[in-house]
């Protein structure tokens, strides 16, 4: 039997949502070079650095950019990451910030960061709506994996196509 978690996020609108945790790391062109189902519900600040770490053994270097939501901000994460070698961490602060954050913050290079993970979550969207990764088929741990992994290849094989559609001069309108 497929067991279906309760996240509890704590929003008004929506206290519990049923399903899994994924987390999708995404680098250029919306290629999608790592995903992990994540046990149970945990925090988002546990999953930044083995994405960072995954990074570094896929591609043998740390990122030069690296960005996340505001659920993954902590001066620790911040601080590891730029010991990894990640030369621009745009993790946003929680709360009121202080005169220096506020002024980081607003650096042209950390407000591209942020605007381009908001992009990021198109892929989330794309994976859920018209790849319908809505509900799994698969059973058991095994098979969410698997179901999980055969979504991230089919949008992969999408953002290939349309990139090079894009350098062949077309318009990009793939599916």
């Amino acid at each position: 039997m497929h067991k279906s978690l309760v996240i509890r996020k704590g929003k008004a609108h929506k206290p519990n949502e049923f399903g899994r945790l994924v987390r999708i790391d995404e680098v250029e062109n919306g290629i999608v070079s790592a995903y992990q189902v994540l046990p149970g519900n945990p925090a988002d600040t546990t999953a930044w650095m083995p994405a960072l770490q995954q990074h570094q053994a896929r591609f043998g270097r740390a990122p030069v950019m690296a960005t996340a939501d505001r659920g993954f901000f902590s001066a620790k994460n911040e601080r590891e990451a730029q010991d990894l070698g990640v030369k621009k961490v745009a993790l946003p602060a929680r709360g009121r910030l202080s005169v220096k954050r506020a002024k980081q913050q607003k650096q042209r290079w950390f407000r591209r960061a942020l605007r381009w993970r908001a992009g990021c979550e198109a892929t989330i969207s794309t994976l859920k709506h018209p790849f319908s990764m809505l509900r799994a088929r698969y059973k058991r741990d095994p098979g969410f994996q698997r179901y999980v992994g055969w979504y991230v290849i089919t949008k992969n094989l999408f953002s290939i196509a349309r990139y090079q559609e894009r350098r062949r001069g077309g318009h990009g309108q793939i599916a």
